[in-house]
C-alpha cells in the first residue's frame, strides 16, 4: 500500500489561508444579510404592523418566515396593501390569525406561512401533514390547507364577501420539498421563491375583481383587526394549544 504523500509547508499554508478567506467571506455575507434584515424590519413597515422588532423576528423561526413572506409581498403589492397578524372571529377559538394578507385588484390574498424544511407529506383531506427530515425524525402538523380555509371563511364573514374575492395560498420555505404533497391544481401550495410566479399567473386569469373603493374599504376594516392587544394574542395562543392537546 502506497504511503500518503505528506504536504509541504507551502501547501499547508495555502490551505489554511483559503479556509480563513472562505470563513471571513461567509461571515461578512451573513453579517450584511443580518444588518439588511434588521433595517428592513423597521423600514418596510413590518415592525409597525406586526409589533415584532428585530430580536423577536430574527430569532423566532415562525416570525422570521412571516417576515420573509411579508417582504416579498410588499414588493408585489406595495407597503400599504400588505398586512400581518390579522385576528378575526372564529368558531373553535375566539379568534383565528392570518399570517400575511395582501389586497390587490385581483382579490385578497390570504397567506399561511410554514417556515419548514425537509420533505412534506400530506393531501387535501388529511387532518395532519408530516415533515420528514430522515426516517427517525418526523413532525406532524395540522393540515395548512384546512388551517387557511378557516382563515378565508373568517375573512369572508368579517368583510361579508364571497369566495370569488379571496385567494388562499400556503407558502413553505425554499428548503421544503413539496413533491410528496397530493393536491389538485385548485389548491395553492408553493415555496416562497415561487410567489411572484403565482401572482403573475393569478393576474392573467383574475382581473379587476375588486374596485378601488372596495380595496380601500376592506383595507380600512382589516387594519382595525391588526395590532391587537397582547391579551388577545396570548388568549389565541392558549386556545390553539388547548386544541392541539385535545387532538
Amino acid at each position: 500500500m502506497a504511503k500518503k504523500k505528506k504536504k509541504n509547508n507551502g501547501e499547508l499554508l495555502y490551505e489554511t489561508i483559503s479556509v480563513i478567506i472562505v470563513f471571513i467571506v461567509t461571515l461578512t455575507i451573513k453579517t450584511i444579510s443580518i444588518i439588511y434584515d434588521a433595517i428592513t424590519i423597521y423600514t418596510s413597515g413590518y415592525k409597525q404592523k406586526s409589533q415584532k422588532g428585530f430580536f423577536k423576528t430574527y430569532f423566532d423561526k415562525g416570525n422570521y418566515g412571516e417576515f420573509k413572506l411579508y417582504k416579498k409581498a410588499v414588493r408585489q403589492f406595495g407597503k400599504p396593501n400588505v398586512l400581518t397578524n390579522i385576528y378575526l372571529s372564529h368558531t373553535t377559538t375566539d379568534t383565528t390569525e392570518i399570517d400575511v394578507l395582501a389586497i390587490s385588484k385581483e382579490g385578497i390574498y390570504v397567506f399561511e406561512m410554514k417556515n419548514y424544511n425537509g420533505y412534506i407529506f400530506g393531501s387535501k383531506n388529511d387532518e395532519n401533514w408530516t415533515q420528514v427530515f430522515h426516517k427517525n425524525a418526523k413532525h406532524k402538523f395540522y393540515n395548512p390547507l384546512r388551517q387557511n380555509y378557516a382563515h378565508t371563511k373568517a375573512l369572508q364573514n368579517y368583510l361579508e364577501i364571497d369566495d370569488s374575492k379571496v385567494i388562499p395560498v400556503v407558502v413553505f420555505s425554499n428548503y421544503a420539498k413539496l413533491s410528496k404533497i397530493n393536491i389538485t391544481d385548485k389548491e395553492q401550495v408553493i415555496q416562497l421563491k415561487n410567489l411572484n410566479r403565482l401572482i403573475r399567473k393569478t393576474r392573467k386569469v383574475k382581473t379587476n375583481v375588486l374596485s378601488l373603493e372596495e380595496k380601500e374599504s376592506y383595507l380600512k376594516k382589516l387594519i382595525e383587526r391588526s395590532c391587537m392587544p397582547d391579551e388577545v394574542k396570548q388568549k389565541h395562543i392558549e386556545q390553539v394549544n388547548d386544541l392541539k392537546i385535545q387532538k
